[in-house]
């Protein structure tokens, strides 16, 4: 059901940039001000400077920041820093990285998908964005008219078509593999052959694909495309480069299709919310003490809750493993009960603590710091949440169903700068 579909990409001219490893960065959304600024020493083409904005300050309107950024982005690509490729091209990245003492591997493709509205269930978000994050995103790509990081989305390929048309491309020279400090490598093959591309674009013709990663650079954009439509009929034409985001899609079966838990933690609540809070948890939830450090509990949260619907708490009293009970859970509920996250939330929170829930939770994917700030008692408590499983991921989401925010967190993120895609003319 998805339009997908090869674009003339703009891509660092490693003769230029020298190490192609040391001109990536995350996508926007990891970047703090320190992170920036490493970035933009360790090499002066570094994407971060096109990504975040020069000197970006995160609390401040980015409108008129990005106008520096435009001009840079004029000047990279006049000087020869980026090179336009000549035909339409998918782009295949191999993306490997250390994890728990293996090497991981997993593939993508970059593609140009047709932006639709969510409710023509091609594209599938699920999670809900806010306005603020949007906005900064539209504001760069009216200064820059291009997509500089990837969405990452997920399809099914139970029949595993694709994976020798990748084989077969993956066979030949790469056209670089950047290794970078973390022991992990880059590599990006282009695929020009017409045949192949007919190939591709038969495939996702026939299924949807699924928002994992960039829910607010997908609004962005459409909100760009809608804003094209409003000033002109004619920008509805289904080969302008508007009409279209960059997206790098990975199969819901690669072995380097990493989820990881997303941590919820409570802060500043009254002592009596705090209290009922607790009473509910042992209404819905049968208790278990544990113990060990960070990576010991984050362990058997994951390991216990592959067949168990369970959580942990850590406060400044130790830590305890919570499996909900078969009994607590009411019909009503539907789909969402498969999520730890949906019942806390929904179930335990926010019954107590209202439309001011989000004024004490936060969400944090760093297990370690999370368990210190709560034994230490700078958090009141923390919530560890096992990875979301995949299947009940699909299930959900292609049931038309959102998950709570920050339900899931893919790892690792997707390189920045790879590949750009302009957004001015036709594919």
């Amino acid at each position: 059901m998805a339009a997908v579909s090869p674009f003339r990409g703009w891509r660092y001219d490693p003769d230029t940039v020298g190490d192609m490893a040391s001109v990536l960065c995350p996508p926007y959304d990891m970047i703090d001000a320190e992170t920036q600024e490493g970035l933009k020493r360790r090499n002066r083409y570094n994407v971060i400077h096109l990504e975040a904005g020069e000197g970006l300050d995160w609390n401040t309107s980015a409108k008129e920041q990005y106008a520096a950024t435009s001009g840079l982005f004029d000047r990279w690509r006049k000087d020869g820093v980026l090179r336009q490729d000549a035909e339409p091209c998918y782009y295949l990245m191999r993306h490997s990285f250390p994890m728990g003492g293996k090497n991981m591997v997993r593939v993508g493709l970059i593609a140009s998908v047709g932006l639709e509205d969510y409710a023509t269930r091609q594209v599938l978000p699920h999670e809900f964005t806010q306005a603020p994050a949007i906005q900064d995103r539209v504001w760069l790509m009216e200064s820059l008219s291009a997509n500089i990081s990837p969405i990452m989305s997920i399809y099914r390929d139970a029949d595993g078509v694709l994976d020798p048309l990748y084989q077969q491309v993956m066979s030949g020279a790469p056209e670089f593999d950047a290794k970078d400090d973390s022991g992990g490598a880059t590599a990006l093959w282009r695929i020009s052959d017409p045949g192949l591309q007919r190939r591709i674009g038969e495939f996702f013709a026939g299924r949807p694909v699924y928002l994992a990663d960039g829910h607010h650079r997908y609004e962005a954009a459409r909100q760009y495309q809608l804003d094209r439509h409003a000033e002109n009929a004619a920008a509805k034409a289904a080969n302008l480069a508007h009409n279209y985001v960059m997206m790098t899609l990975i199969a819901f079966d690669d072995p380097g299709l990493v989820v990881l838990g997303y941590h919820r933690t409570l802060n500043g609540v009254p002592a009596d919310k705090l209290a009922n809070i607790k009473a509910r948890l042992d209404e819905l939830f049968d208790s278990e003490t544990i113990s060990g450090d960070s990576d010991a509990l984050v362990e058997q949260v994951d390991r216990l809750g592959a067949n168990r619907r369970l959580l942990a708490t850590v406060d400044t009293g130790g830590a305890k493993l919570l499996t909900l009970k078969d009994s607590a859970v009411e019909l009503s509920w539907g789909p969402l009960a498969a999520s730890e996250a949906w019942v806390l939330e929904e179930q335990v929170l926010r019954p107590e603590l209202g439309d001011a829930t989000l004024d004490y939770l936060d969400f944090m994917h760093d297990h370690e710091a999370a368990v210190d700030q709560a034994t230490s008692g700078e958090l009141q408590m923390v919530f560890l949440l096992k990875p979301f499983p995949l299947g009940a991921f699909e299930s959900i989401v292609g049931g038309g169903q959102r998950l709570p925010r920050k339900s899931t967190f893919f790892y690792p993120k997707l390189p920045t700068g790879l590949v750009i895609n302009r957004l001015e003319g036709e594919l």
